[in-house]
């Protein structure tokens, strides 16, 4: 058996029971791993906010990047257009001095085949002339040569030349050309040296016109045809004559 001492319970034996004091061990370790915590998550929020900030860099570098190539992109296109133009534009006028060149010669056949007599046209010899002119012009067209629109327009310093000029109202239209203007396709090569002077009249103004004159001229009087006394007095004459002779 038990000893009767073991038996009894603390209270029983008279003694008190006393709370357990914490020790300062327990708590100066608790107090650490909160210190550490603490750290560890004040690191964290600064790693996240150098991860923010980076991010933000990062986005920003890439629309400068994007902005640079779409700059990029768009100066490429530019400069291929521009290109093209230009290459289009020398293939268009790279004949330009040539075809300046030749103009003259132009001239000088126009200028021979309107003094030319009309009989003399029918010629052989100057059709086959009036041939190479026609082939020449023709060449001259083909690469883009036109001649500039002048008589009976308005005059156009863009395209004209004045040379000389008539009195009279109102805006100056070309009454005259002196030597034709010509256009390589949209470039003017030569203006066209006119003679300016009020507007001309139209066509149906100036048949109007000749109308209007030919009704307020009087008629031309008719000459008398001859008369039965002139017929009769031929014979009168003859019988004479034929009397006188037979008396003789």
């Amino acid at each position: 058996m038990r000893p009767e001492s073991e038996a009894q319970t603390p209270d029983q034996r008279g003694e008190v029971e006393r709370p357990e004091q914490p020790r300062a061990g327990a708590d100066t370790t608790a107090a650490q791993h909160t210190t550490s915590a603490g750290a560890e998550a004040r690191e964290l929020e600064r790693q996240l906010d150098d991860v923010r900030r980076q991010l933000r860099e990062a986005e920003e570098r890439a629309r400068e990047n994007l902005d640079r190539w779409q700059r990029a992109q768009a100066d490429l296109a530019n400069f291929r257009r521009r290109a093209q133009f230009e290459r289009e534009a020398l293939e268009k006028y790279a004949v330009a001095s040539l075809v300046a060149l030749l103009l003259p010669v132009l001239d000088s056949f126009e200028r021979a085949w309107n003094t030319l007599p009309v009989p003399l046209r029918r010629l052989t010899w100057l059709s086959g002339v009036a041939m190479i002119h026609s082939q020449l012009r023709g060449t001259l067209e083909r690469v883009g040569l036109t001649e500039i629109e002048a008589e009976g327009q308005a005059f156009d310093s863009h395209v004209h030349e004045a040379l000389d000029r008539e009195a009279g109202e109102g805006p100056p239209h070309v009454v005259a050309v002196l030597q034709a203007g010509y256009r390589l396709h949209e470039r003017v090569l030569r203006p066209a040296l006119v003679k300016v002077g009020p507007k001309p009249p139209s066509a149906e103004a100036r048949g109007q016109e000749s109308r209007v004159k030919g009704q307020g001229e009087a008629p031309e009087t008719a000459s008398p045809r001859p008369g039965p006394e002139s017929e009769t007095q031929t014979p009168q004459h003859d019988q004479t004559s034929n009397s006188a002779t037979a008396s003789g």
